[in-house]
């Protein structure tokens, strides 16, 4: 009796419990993506015209990469006449996870 069939059966089973229980589009985003968003992604704008109140701020949903939040945010500031961001801060939130936060927004990563 020969076990060359069990260890392609261990690996398939492996896989598939990784992407039953795991998420794999976000490890390969992590490895692949570091600093954008990946194929599959959005990212958000958040602009906040004061950056000592993060309460208060403007948002750009959808976006398709990190530049284009950069140019959402620095129109959004320049709306404000904030255009060298001395009053306000941004920021870029990459790859939303799904799930139940307490009404927060979490993503796979944020920058800026």
């Amino acid at each position: 009796m020969s076990d060359n069939g069990f260890v392609p059966l261990l690996v398939c089973s492996g896989v598939a419990l990784w992407f039953w229980f795991g998420d794999p589009g976000k490890f390969v985003a992590n490895q692949l993506y570091k600093d954008d968003a990946a194929p599959w992604e959005t990212v958000d704008a958040f602009y906040y015209p004061d950056r000592s109140n993060l309460t208060v701020f403007k948002s750009r949903p959808g976006l398709k990469s990190v530049s284009e939040c950069r140019a959402a945010v620095n129109g959004l500031a320049f709306d404000a006449s904030d255009a060298g961001f001395n009053r306000g801060d941004y920021e870029c939130g990459v790859g939303k996870l799904k799930g139940d936060y307490y009404g927060l927004s979490v993503y796979r990563l944020t920058v800026r």
